[in-house]
């Protein structure tokens, strides 16, 4: 598929390596930095393609990880949900991995980061902290399920529920190699107490680690109306583009 930006000419084409899916965004004026966008629990959609566009147009190819293998989007949230717990942590390192070796290879990516939301936010914890190639990484309102039961849109769920999270975000999340950027909403589901304890796993690094808290944002922010979540996302946006544009090698 092919689109266009504000900002010049987009090229975008899907691409399947194996059991990795993905969709690369590239503007006419790509450089030689990468991001690796790690989606919601909706997959690629609007939203990610918005976010990629943005990339692309500061000179940063963007690939959209696939977490469904191409199957189509479904309308109904809890459907997608449902979908999301059938992911397996080690099977999607994997399959992230083959996804660097071809933006390195094929692409030509010489500096690589990655940026998650939600579900996704986690996913790139557990696979920067696999993978050292992931020099620079961005977490917006990780979900990260504990012992304890939390209320997600009607359903109390704990880390008993998901099978598939079969590797150890707290123990990954220090081997993390770049500066990382981590979003808070004060209204996200995940206990602030999570919060808490990822800062603390990733100030053992020697990286830089930067917090942002949101008062009273959403989960989701970015795409929910109102004033607070408004506000967030005018700061954490173009926060974000900064944050890569300054860490990885764009020139």
């Amino acid at each position: 598929m092919a689109g266009e930006s504000n900002g010049g000419s987009v090229r975008s084409e899907s691409v399947r390596l194996g059991s990795a899916h993905f969709d690369v965004v590239r503007a006419a004026s790509a450089t030689q930095a990468g991001v690796l966008l790690y989606p919601t629990i909706n997959g690629i959609d609007d939203v990610m393609y918005g976010f990629a566009s943005a990339f692309a147009d500061a000179g940063i190819t963007a690939v959209i990880w696939d977490p469904y293998n191409g199957r189509a989007r479904s309308e109904d949230p809890l459907e997608m949900f449902a979908r999301s717990r059938e992911c397996e942590d080690r099977e999607v390192v994997g399959d992230l991995r083959a996804i660097v070796d071809h933006m390195q290879g094929e692409l030509g990516l010489a500096s690589i980061g990655g940026a998650g939301w939600c579900f996704g936010g986690r996913i790139g914890l557990i696979h920067a902290g696999s993978d050292d190639r992931v020099s620079v990484l961005n977490t917006y309102n990780p979900t990260i399920f504990t012992d304890t039961p939390i209320n997600v849109a009607g359903q109390h769920l704990s880390r008993a529920d998901f099978e598939g999270q079969t590797l150890d975000e707290w123990k990954l999340a220090p081997a993390i190699n770049g500066p990382v950027q981590v979003c808070h909403p004060e209204l996200d589901f995940t206990p602030l107490a999570v919060y808490e304890r990822l800062i603390e796993a990733l100030r053992k690094r020697p990286a830089p680690t930067i917090y942002q808290f949101y008062p009273g944002a959403d989960h989701g922010f970015w795409h929910i109306p109102g004033e607070a979540n408004e506000r967030a996302t005018r700061f954490a946006w173009p926060a974000t583009l900064s944050f890569f544009s300054q860490n990885l090698q764009i020139g």
